[in-house]
């Protein structure tokens, strides 16, 4: 059992995003947009500028006619995809080294964080709910508590857990919970906690290996999406990836749609991957 304490400090000491970030998650995914002040922020930012403009351009855009104003694009990418650039520009550095306890080379988590996040943005073609615009930025953050715990794990406590895991039969999660007293999605929102970002996003997090009725759309679209992009190779884990239960009836999604949508983020991950360049 870890030092709950500890972890969560480790959890706030996190580099945090800038206020304008933070700001821009609060209002892009309000009900009531406030488009002139999203375009502000946005301006200050040359580099969010290039990313939104090329997702506004990109053959997934939306739009055959290219655009060049940021307001323009502002309207032609919506909200969810706004804030996961902005927010993924950010933590695209803290997600790019290797992860040995976690079977990940370099640059693995941040793939498969990108490529959950896709599946987000695309699983919106194919459930028969509405999917919240800020599932997208939630989809990209859910593994951020891996972060965290990997400062605190030594070759024994990784050991404890692969034993957890393979000899009791634990899920991975399980075992963190089991060997630790905490697993990475409850880390995870605490770091977007520490981020401020709206609880919208931050409470899915938590949650996001086994959504139950009551925890909303988000968490069980970011659990779908975590499924897809360990379906498609981006992200180890030694735990099937299939749905929890219920999770496909709630979104009104079945196995061949799922199937098809992980071709569609294996197809695009390249190109969305571009966006974030910068």
């Amino acid at each position: 059992m870890f030092d709950l304490d500890s972890l969560t400090e480790a959890a706030y000491e996190l580099e945090p995003l800038p206020a304008s970030t933070s700001r821009l998650a609060s209002i892009a995914i309000s009900p009531t947009v406030d488009l002139a002040e999203i375009v502000d922020l946005i301006a200050l930012d040359q580099g969010l500028t290039v990313s939104i403009l090329r997702a506004a351009n990109s053959a997934s855009g939306g739009g055959s006619r290219k655009v060049s104003l940021v307001r323009e694009a502002v309207q032609r990418v919506g909200g969810g995809t706004i804030v996961n650039l902005a927010v993924g520009r950010r933590v695209r550095a803290l997600m790019a080294g290797a992860m040995p306890a976690y079977h990940l080379s370099e640059g693995e988590l941040w793939r498969h964080s990108v490529s959950a996040a896709l599946a987000a943005e695309r699983c919106a073609k194919v459930c028969r709910v509405r999917v919240p615009p800020e599932s997208f930025t939630a989809a990209l953050l859910h593994d951020v508590g891996k972060l965290v715990l990997v400062r605190f794990l030594s070759p024994d406590v990784v050991s404890a857990l692969e034993r957890a895991h393979d000899e009791a039969g634990v899920s991975s999660l399980e075992s963190e919970r089991e060997i630790l007293g905490v697993h990475h999605g409850e880390l995870a929102e605490l770091v977007a906690q520490r981020w401020q970002l709206p609880e919208a996003i931050t409470k899915p997090l938590a949650v996001h290996h086994a959504p139950g009725e009551d925890d909303g759309p988000v968490a069980d679209v970011v659990h779908l999406a975590d499924v897809v992009a360990r379906r498609i190779g981006n992200g180890a884990d030694d735990d099937p990836a299939e749905l929890h239960p219920g999770v496909a009836s709630r979104l009104g999604i079945g196995a061949e749609a799922i199937e098809a949508l992980a071709a569609d983020v294996a197809a695009s991950f390249d190109e969305v991957e571009r966006r974030y360049a910068g």
